[in-house]
């Protein structure tokens, strides 16, 4: 007589989870879950960095374009307000150029603009009318930059991203990447975060959410990463 298979044990093992292992797979949720909430909560603070990074590395590009040309190069943001300025580029759009020949008034793109990420911007020497509502910006230390120039737009040809623009803010270098004219003790750029008002300008909404560089009289840089280091 043959005997009946043994299958329960096998089953029993297959037909189910252990406490164990339902446990497991609900921290592998809860640990997915936080880490998907930590990333839209630290959305803003990517950008900022984002935007500060490509501040630096605007910086770098003037200072070798100068070098590397050997005349004048400058760091060019758009600072033309609106409703007269365009929405998309008020201290969002950056741009190096170089002066044809050197010490010329004539003034060439090089490379592509770049705007900085969506929610950032650059923050002008003075905030006002671009604060969020119930926002106060520090005065002492004022996390706010000292660009060299605030001028009208460079001679330049037409169909770049700052054809038209009549104002501009912009840092300038020397052919040997120092500052000109030379400042003391440095030159302050500074980006944070914000939001569209109901005018169409910035509304920075953080004081705090500030970063950006300084760049000495020779044209070294550094990064400053807290609100109070301006």
């Amino acid at each position: 007589m043959r005997r009946p298979a043994k299958v329960l044990g096998r089953s029993s093992r297959c037909g189910g989870f252990t406490l164990i292992e339902i446990m497991s797979v609900i921290g592998l949720i809860v640990i997915l879950i936080g880490a998907f909430g930590f990333a839209l909560r630290d959305n803003a603070g990517s950008s900022l960095t984002s935007a500060q990074n490509t501040l630096g590395a605007l910086v770098g590009q003037a200072r070798a374009q100068a070098a590397v040309n050997q005349t004048e190069a400058r760091l060019l943001i758009y600072a033309v307000r609106p409703p007269t300025g365009d929405v998309e580029k008020y201290l969002r759009l950056l741009q190096v150029f170089i002066a044809s020949p050197q010490g010329s008034a004539t003034w060439v793109p090089v490379g592509s603009p770049v705007y900085l990420p969506r929610g950032t911007y650059f923050v002008p020497t003075a905030t006002t009318g671009l604060l969020a509502a119930g926002v106060t910006w520090p005065t002492n230390p004022a996390p706010v930059s000292t660009p060299i120039g605030t001028g009208p737009n460079p001679n330049q040809p037409a169909g770049t991203a700052f054809n038209g623009a009549t104002t501009v803010f912009f840092v300038e270098f020397k052919a040997d990447g120092s500052l000109t004219p030379a400042a003391n003790p440095y030159i302050k750029l500074a980006v944070t975060t914000g939001g569209l008002g109901t005018n169409n300008l910035p509304a920075f909404n953080n004081p705090f959410a500030v970063r950006g560089v300084l760049i000495r009289p020779n044209g070294a840089v550094s990064y400053v990463n807290e609100a109070n280091g301006f």
